[in-house]
């Protein structure tokens, strides 16, 4: 598992890692953030399966089929809307499933 470099994030579909507070008010502050989510991206080196962030971010039905073949877009959207689920729900930082 170590040289896959999504394995500190995720096993299989469920999140095993948690967001720090400090990328959750960033990325979940109001106006633009997306500066702020390209940078947290890059700092916790954040990764993911690219057939796994499509297949989980076509579920929300914001985004087509053609927008969803950016890997690195892919991963923004999901460290953001990750962060706004958590600030929402301060309780569960380990919510994120991405299952159907």
């Amino acid at each position: 598992m170590a040289g896959i470099p999504w394995a500190k994030w995720f096993d299989g579909r469920q999140a095993i890692a948690s967001l720090p507070d400090d990328c959750i008010a960033d990325c979940s502050a109001s106006g633009s953030v997306d500066r702020e989510v390209e940078l947290w991206v890059g700092w916790l080196d954040f990764d993911a399966p690219p057939w796994l962030l499509r297949d989980h971010l076509r579920g929300y039905g914001a985004w087509d089929a053609a927008q969803l073949c950016d890997h690195q877009a892919n991963l923004q959207r999901l460290l953001w809307t990750w962060a706004c689920n958590c600030r929402e729900d301060e309780d569960d930082n380990l919510q994120i499933y991405l299952g159907n």
